[in-house]
């Protein structure tokens, strides 16, 4: 009997619960402080419309009854004015002079212009090469458009010599026939 009562016993202290920790959350501190927008922001301008009974454009079966509409004539934005009694920023009228160059910079200046100016010179030279040999290119595809028709004249030419060396030996083999001798001879 006192085994059966210690499997309970055992059975019972499996099911204990762990004691619960207790946590504690701090409070959740906002980054910014809340301003009021009076002054920094403009609000909405609303103006209200108020319609009577109507027959909707879309749908002929539908008859709406009289209610407002709101529409937003100027959406809110920022006030850019600056605050009332706010003197503007001061701003320093004096114009200072620039500080006189140094002689590395000169000569830096002065050797970037001459850089520049050979550049130029050799693009206006590399120009006028391009056009020189694009004058050329436009010759020779006019001599070799001549030089084509010229082939195609020889090619018809050698042609027609072929033909005229071949009648006259036509003309050998299939010679006249002989005059008989009983024709008289003049």
């Amino acid at each position: 009997m006192k085994r059966l009562l210690l499997i309970p016993l055992v059975l019972l202290s499996a099911c204990a619960s762990h004691p619960s920790k207790r946590v504690t959350v701090a409070r959740a501190v906002p980054v910014g402080r809340p301003v009021s927008s009076t002054g920094l922001r403009i609000p909405d301008q609303l103006t209200e419309y108020r319609i009577d009974r109507y027959v909707d454009a879309r749908d002929p079966l539908v008859m709406h009854e009289g209610h407002p509409i709101y529409r937003v004539d100027n959406s809110a934005r920022w006030d850019l004015r600056p605050p009332k009694g706010a003197a503007p920023a001061k701003r320093d009228m004096i114009v200072r002079p620039l500080p006189a160059p140094n002689d590395a910079v000169v000569a830096e200046v002065n050797k970037q212009r001459a850089a520049t100016r050979e550049f130029t010179e050799q693009t206006a030279a590399l120009n006028q090469h391009l056009t020189e040999l694009s004058k050329a290119v436009g010759q020779t595809k006019g001599i070799a458009k001549e030089n084509v028709a010229l082939k195609r004249d020889v090619v018809a030419l050698r042609e027609r010599l072929d033909a005229l060396d071949t009648r006259p030996q036509d003309r050998k083999s299939s010679s006249s026939p002989q005059p008989s001798q009983s024709e008289d001879k003049w």
